[in-house]
């Protein structure tokens, strides 16, 4: 058996591990717990009875009405939506027929009040969003029409899942690009795989999934640019992707200048050549046809965004500021808590326990920050070395186009930061955005704490970190404070692992509760059982992986 056939394998189970681990996310996560989900739901919904977007819609009634009935997540109950509301902390608290009422509430609600506008004036901020996703998930969500709320939001988290999970090989291949090893690019999936905020990110209803997906898959054809600069299919593809991209998200916006940042750096490296002049021109080409596939897919949606709004993304707070020029903001730039944004972005982005905003305590987060500190100065360090020739197999092109997209992104965040403190005093993003990217992430975090230590050991250390981190998360807080044994304690929700361990089957019982009747308590301890073995077999294929270096190239 050759090695390929091997890693083919390890690659298929790890696919299937995403899917489980999405699975119990879906399922474990209450209704409305995913960031701002019942809002895209509300998008669909519009979609599928016949409305046209972006607008400035409503809610459904159907949503409305499941806000009065549902326990709310502690972000939502703090936009103060119309009362009367009701969180996780006095749901569980309420008497057994008060909870019965309110239950039985959410599973009368008629499907049909999905295609009537909310009578609280409610509106739909997820409007602003780009659209393809919910021109793809309107299809299911229609075909759904007649089911129950509870079933409708439950299967839009599952295809959610499914799609994502598409992130999984293209992840291999990204990490197979760069570090060249196929052991190494099994365990940089496997990280990703074990990834805990990914999941809380992914398994709701909400256009992460399709993000995910078309900025992986645009980093497979942006490394290969620089492999095949000359290739007209490869340019044309990356111009594809990031079309589509751009139709998702807003935030595909960054990949324009890092775009730009590729092409100089493919003209850059032609100078030595006797050919330079032909290879500018045939990149610069190459080039200007990517960027008009990106203009043909997506330029005319946001042109009309532009007119609608006076801002390129759409997004509320760049809108609100439509008027400000960007010299105006960029004086603002001093005035920012710089140190509270990267705070929050850190945070959100290592672990946030959904749209409750669950925090682990602070250690945990220090401790994250230490591989991420020294994989960053990592990166630095054989960034020289390269340069200085000290290491023979240079991947300073593929590094340079996934930082690229990286850094920009980052810029990105930054200008939310700024927009978001011009608009509101409020220094703060969100580091779920980060997912995306998280591929790139990955294989530069790698690739950088590589400079320091040796990757056999790395990649497991950092797996096994990823899987205690989901293991403690779901255990300890979110499980708990959804089903009721633990509660705010100020803005803070404490710890309750053992709680949670020592009431397993009252968890299972009332995570089956404000659940489609087929998601049972029975069908609940089954997928935990899923996803504990998926989460440890990711680890176990982790630890494998590392033998695949001494695989290649032999038959047993």
């Amino acid at each position: 058996m050759r090695s390929p056939a091997t890693t083919k394998r390890l690659l298929l189970l790890l696919w299937a591990a995403f899917i489980i681990r999405g699975l119990w996310y879906s399922a474990a996560m209450p209704i409305w717990e995913g960031y701002d989900e019942p809002y895209h739901f509300a998008y669909l919904q519009h979609l599928a009875a016949g409305g046209l977007s972006p607008g400035t819609a409503v809610v459904s009634l159907e949503v409305q009405h499941s806000l009065h009935l549902l326990p709310l997540a502690w972000e939502l109950y703090l936009q103060h939506p119309p009362p009367p509301l009701i969180t996780y902390d006095s749901f569980w608290q309420l008497p057994a027929t008060d909870r019965e009422l309110l239950i039985s509430g959410v599973r009368r609600l008629s499907p049909g009040e999905g295609n009537e506008p909310a009578t609280e004036g409610t509106p739909n901020y997820e409007f602003q969003q780009m659209p393809l996703y919910y021109w793809l998930f309107s299809i299911p969500m229609g075909l759904m029409g007649r089911t129950s709320l509870l079933s409708r939001v439950i299967a839009l988290r599952i295809l959610s899942v499914l799609l994502a999970s598409i992130a999984v090989p293209l992840a291999f291949k990204v990490a197979r690009q760069v570090l060249g090893e196929e052991g190494k690019a099994v365990g940089v999936t496997a990280l990703l795989v074990l990834l805990p905020e990914l999941m809380v990110n992914l398994a709701r209803v909400g256009n992460e999934s399709l993000a995910l997906v078309l900025m992986t898959l645009a980093l497979v054809y942006a490394l290969k640019t620089v492999e095949q600069p000359e290739r007209w299919s490869t340019w044309i593809a990356l111009g594809l992707a990031l079309g589509l991209g751009l139709l998702t998200k807003a935030y595909f916006l960054v990949t324009l200048p890092a775009l730009v940042l590729i092409a100089l750096y493919l003209i850059w490296t032609s100078l030595s050549s006797h050919r330079w002049k032909r290879q500018t021109i045939r990149v610069t080409l190459r080039a200007c046809a990517a960027v008009g596939i990106i203009l043909a897919v997506a330029g005319r949606w946001y042109w009309h965004v532009h007119v609608r709004t006076g801002s390129w993304s759409g997004q509320a707070d760049d809108a609100a500021l439509h008027n400000i020029a960007l010299a105006q903001k960029l004086i603002a730039i001093p005035s920012v808590n710089w140190k509270s944004g990267a705070i929050s972005i850190l945070l959100s982005h290592i672990w946030f326990g959904g749209w409750s905003f669950l925090r682990l305590p602070v250690g945990w987060y220090l401790l994250a920050a230490v591989p991420i500190a020294v994989g960053v100065s990592g990166v630095g360090v054989r960034w020289m070395r390269e340069r200085a020739g000290a290491e023979p197999d240079s991947q300073r092109p593929q590094i340079l186009v996934l930082g690229a997209l990286y850094l920009c992104f980052w810029v990105g965040l930054a200008y939310h930061v700024l927009i978001t403190f011009m608009n509101t005093g409020v220094s703060a993003s969100t580091g779920w955005y980060l997912y995306c990217l998280v591929v790139a992430e990955l294989v530069l975090l790698v690739w950088g704490l590589e400079a320091f230590f040796r990757t056999k050991f790395l990649l497991l250390a950092l797996c096994l970190g990823v899987a205690v981190m989901d293991l403690y998360g779901m255990h300890a807080l979110m499980l708990p404070y959804y089903v009721g044994l633990s509660a705010h304690m100020g803005k803070q929700v404490p710890t309750a692992l053992a709680s949670t361990l020592s009431h397993l089957p009252t968890v299972f019982a009332r995570l089956a509760i404000n659940k489609p009747d087929w998601l049972s308590t029975p069908v609940l301890a089954i997928l935990w059982f899923l996803y504990l073995g998926a989460t440890v077999g990711g680890l176990l294929i982790c630890a494998i992986s590392k033998e695949l270096g001494r695989l290649e190239g032999r038959i047993d």
